[in-house]
């Protein structure tokens, strides 16, 4: 490594000798010249000539050698007091200024330290010959590479509790001696005799990396926490739930106090926390067990656990970034159904528990509120786009022409400006466009995925139904090209989005986004301009996601129902959505002959690859019928179906009320709801996929018996 601050050294050489000799000789020749003249003619003018000219030469050499005697000896005076000073400062910075140092050569042999790093180190001499590794745990090659990264990244590698360096990071801090404090470690290359040196000095770091930890540990954390369920667990009790709330904010006041935090209630059962980085450490570190300590307090006849939601802001910025972020991360929390810590960094979000399976709570005002906002957003858009997940099943294609209809009622006479992005080649469409018939209006109104960019306006609007993951949707580039997007759906959130909604209707507890479309419908002046066929579609969807009103049911559903009843839709027509080709039915039995229990209370099958009716059926939807099928066994709490398609392996999850799928595909990068989720794990072979299924399992098992203790 060079040194560009190395100075120039200067060479001078002594020529004192060569001038005196070339002036003596100059001289003595003149002079003969001048005697040998004078022998052979004394009257010459010759002789008076060479006189003249002796007499010239010494005088002006003369001159000259003696002006360079004075200059050469000024020259070494100068020098020789420089040595001093050199040899006096060298003396100074060994033994009196307080910056470690140490001399090592390329290899790593420490040569010389002095009085500063002698003290540190407790050496008898500062003429040594040992290892740099002797007291540094940093070779000298990768002190050399961090010395040219800047000083801020430098300050980022710290150490571990037991003073061990951190691996990954930049720069270098390291404990020298017994006294525990941190030095930051330059090297300066030079040279001396012919040979590579690195000059390493030590600086102190010790005050300013506390001072930094000290602000990380205290770095404040603004949380918003609330009652979840309480009010809905009341209804089906006869019991006042004050009793419980009270209860509950004793526990959350005294959990708050064991960490060292500030909780206070700013509206009904909804608190506000306050707290520092290093008491957010600690819970992390115990999972967040105020979670299963609210979990204990029951209403009623002891069956209903109550739970809390926690959003917090663990990010930088002022008080009203951190407020904005927790209340994003409550939010977050709230729509995953509850029960659970989200908590936002800059990095992303982390959550902690979801273990109880939420309450449906009634959506009718929210529908309202929801319904009329978008409304409004429709009637400003200059055109509508509705799109729903790739491989559209039920749900999403009957939520697409339901908010179809919506749109269409709200924009008045421009009927052309709405247009829904559906792959019309999957099966489910096909008997979807079967049951609409042959109307214009649907012949127009469905275009593919190739021809959505074309429909993007500035004035556009987006409207994303049953799938919050813009990479599922079938049509991701126009996410990316519209600057108006509504989403609703009934799927948990996972992550915060990269764009700000326009509208965001995400509800978990509702059994399916055609459940919330055809509420929202309900709610809004266009109640009575429903088609029968449309209908239809809104009733198919909610029976399929509902498992023919068996899973995730509750009065709202039936609500729903019941105003797509009055608009001619009926489950005698629906349910011949559901017929199963005879291929599917040998694949289901497939699934079945291939079932394996895990742990006792998993069920887990997959399908053969090799199969040659994997052409002519939809994996994916007989990976979840299978998926559904095993649930039904007795002693069952969770199944999990795995299918090849192409390069990738996707998975289907199904559980009762005691495990929460959504977490173990959250875990292999799907998501979904407590009950039903799924995950699609690329580029991997089906045997590589159940054992990341298993590791996933395993993993969410054993949290779970460590919570529960």
């Amino acid at each position: 490594m060079q040194n560009k601050n190395k100075l120039p050294h200067t060479q001078t050489v002594d020529a004192r000798l060569p001038f005196a000799l070339c002036y003596g000789i100059g001289v003595i020749l003149l002079s003969a010249l001048e005697v040998l003249c004078y022998l052979m003619d004394p009257d010459s003018d010759v002789v008076l000539y060479g006189l003249v000219l002796l007499t010239f030469f010494v005088v002006i050499g003369g001159c000259m050698l003696l002006a360079y005697l004075i200059r050469v000896r000024r020259l070494h005076e100068v020098l020789a007091a420089a040595d001093d000073m050199t040899t006096e400062i060298g003396d100074v910075f060994k033994y009196v200024i307080d910056i470690p140092y140490a001399i090592s050569d390329s290899k790593g042999n420490v040569k010389v330290v002095n009085r500063a790093l002698q003290d540190i180190l407790a050496f008898k001499s500062p003429i040594c010959n040992v290892p740099l590794s002797t007291f540094c745990p940093i070779s000298i090659q990768d002190i050399i590479r961090s010395t040219g990264e800047p000083r801020e990244l430098r300050f980022a590698r710290a150490l571990d509790e037991n003073g061990e360096v951190i691996p990954g990071a930049h720069g270098f801090h390291i404990r020298l001696g017994n006294s525990g404090r941190r030095y930051e470690l330059i090297a300066y290359a030079m040279r001396l005799r012919g040979q590579d040196y690195y000059m390493i000095t030590f600086h102190d770091v010790s005050d300013y990396l506390e001072l930094r930890e000290k602000m990380e540990r205290e770095n404040p954390i603004v949380a918003y926490i609330v009652l979840d369920n309480l009010q809905e667990l009341a209804q089906y009790v006869r019991v006042s739930y004050r009793s419980a709330a009270n209860e509950i904010e004793t526990i959350l006041k005294e959990w708050a106090s064991d960490i060292g935090g500030l909780l206070r209630e700013y509206d009904r059962d909804k608190f506000l926390l306050l707290c520092s980085a290093e008491a957010l450490h600690r819970c992390e570190e115990d999972n967040f067990s105020i979670l299963n300590r609210v979990r204990q307090v029951k209403l009623g006849d002891n069956s209903f656990p109550v739970t809390i939601s926690m959003g917090i802001a663990a990010v930088g910025g002022s008080f009203k970034d951190r407020e904005a972020a927790a209340s994003a991360a409550l939010d977050i929390a709230l729509q995953r159904g509850g029960d659970q810590v989200a908590i936002r960094r800059a990095d992303g979000v982390t959550f902690f528990g979801g273990r109880v399976k939420t309450m449906q709570s009634n959506t009718s005002i929210i529908s309202r509120v929801n319904s009329n906002q978008l409304c409004s957003l429709i009637a400003q858009a200059g055109n509508v786009i509705i799109m729903g997940h790739r491989n559209p099943d039920f749900d999403a294609i009957g939520a697409c022409v339901g908010a179809a209809r919506l749109a269409l009622c709200a924009i008045g006479n421009r009927k052309t400006d709405v247009r829904i992005v559906m792959n019309r080649e999957s099966e489910d469409f096909r008997i979807c466009s079967e049951q609409l018939g042959n109307h214009a209006l649907y012949d127009e109104l469905f275009v593919d995925a190739h021809n959505a960019l074309d429909l993007v306006r500035s004035d556009s609007l987006l409207i994303i139904v049953d799938a919050n993951n813009v990479n599922i949707v079938e049509a991701p580039d126009v996410v990316k090209n519209v600057a108006n997007i509504a989403i609703i759906d009934h799927h948990r959130q996972f992550e915060v989005f990269d764009f700000a909604p326009v509208l965001s209707y995400i509800h978990p507890t509702a059994s399916s986004a055609s459940e919330l479309i055809a509420e929202m419908i309900e709610q809004s002046p266009y109640a009575d301009a429903l088609r029968k066929e449309e209908a239809t579609l809104l009733l198919a969807g909610i029976m399929l996601d509902t498992k023919n009103f068996t899973h995730s049911t509750g009065a709202q559903t039936f609500s729903a129902v019941h105003y797509l009843y009055e608009k001619g839709a009926h489950t005698n027509v629906t349910r011949l959505f559901f017929y199963e080709t005879l291929d599917e039915l040998i694949t289901a039995s497939d699934f079945g002959s291939r079932t394996r229990i895990y742990r006792g209370r998993i069920a887990i099958t997959w399908l053969n690859s090799d199969t040659t009716r994997a052409e002519r059926i939809n994996e994916r939807v007989a990976a979840a019928k299978a998926a559904d099928r095993l649930l039904t066994v007795r002693g069952i709490d969770a199944s999990f179906a795995l299918v090849n398609i192409g390069d990738s392996v996707s998975i289907s999850a199904r559980s009762g009320d005691a495990i929460n799928v959504q977490i173990i595909m959250e875990k292999l990068g799907g998501g979904g709801h407590f009950d039903m989720a799924g995950a699609q794990i690329k580029d991997t072979s089906l045997t590589y996929a159940c054992e990341l299924l298993k590791g996933a399992i395993d993993d969410y098992l054993d949290h779970d018996i460590v919570e529960r203790k």
